[in-house]
C-alpha cells in the first residue's frame, strides 16, 4: 500500500504526512507491505523521517519502504521554506544521511549552540531501509537515483506510454549509461 505526501493544496490536500497513515495502517494489517509513496524530504527533518519510519518499521513488523522525492509545489514548503529552491540537493544529501540514522549510526546535525550528534530511537526492524527516488520525468532525478542505489517509482502525470515510445532512443541509451555509471 502506497501512502502520499501531504499538500497544501486540492491535489492530496486531503492526506497526512505519509508516516501518519502508514502507522494506521501498520497498525491494523499483517501481511501488507506499507510504502510511502513519496515522502518529500526537504518537508522534513531527516531525523525525524527516520524515527517516524522506524516506529512504523516497528509497527509493521518490518514491512516498510520509501520513495523519497525532492518536492516541486511552494506551498508545500510552508514547514521548511528555506528548502524551496534547493530542493533536489537536500533529497540527495539527506538520504544517505536518514540511511546512517536508519542504520544506528550518529550523524551530526546543526543545534542551537553548536553541532549535535544525533542517532535515532526506536530501531527498526530492517537493518537497511528499502527506497526508491520519485522522479516525474527530469532525467537528473533518474541519475540521482541510480547513483544513490535505489529503485524508481514514476508515473505517466503529463506523459504518456506513446509519448516515451516515440523518444529518442540515443537519448535514453545516454541517459541509462550515466545512471549506471559508478559514483
Amino acid at each position: 500500500m502506497w501512502t502520499p505526501e501531504r499538500h497544501f493544496g486540492s491535489f492530496g490536500g486531503l492526506y497526512p504526512n505519509p508516516s501518519v497513515a502508514s502507522a494506521a495502517v501498520a497498525a491494523v494489517t499483517q501481511h501488507v507491505k506499507i510504502r510511502a509513496g513519496s515522502c518529500v524530504i526537504p518537508l522534513h527533518h531527516p531525523a525525524r523521517i527516520a524515527e517516524e519510519w522506524a516506529l512504523v518499521d516497528n509497527l509493521s513488523n518490518g514491512r516498510v519502504g520509501i520513495s523519497f522525492a525532492s518536492g516541486w509545489h511552494p506551498n508545500d514548503f510552508v514547514f521548511r521554506p528555506e528548502n524551496f529552491g534547493r530542493q533536489k540537493a537536500e533529497m540527495v544529501r539527506d538520504v544517505e544521511a536518514i540511511q546512517r540514522l536508519w542504520r544506528g549510526e550518529h550523524v551530526t546535525f546543526d543545534g542551537p549552540k553548536g553541532q549535535v550528534p544525533v542517532r535515532t530511537l526506536p530501531r527498526p526492524i530492517q537493518p537497511e531501509l528499502p527506497f526508491l527516488i520519485t522522479a516525474a520525468g527530469n532525467p537528473e532525478t533518474f541519475v540521482a537515483a541510480a547513483q544513490g542505489r535505489g529503485g524508481m517509482l514514476t508515473h505517466l502525470l503529463g506523459q504518456s506510454p506513446d509519448r516515451r515510445a516515440k523518444e529518442d532512443p540515443r537519448a535514453i541509451a545516454k541517459t541509462w549509461k550515466k545512471c549506471r555509471a559508478p559514483g
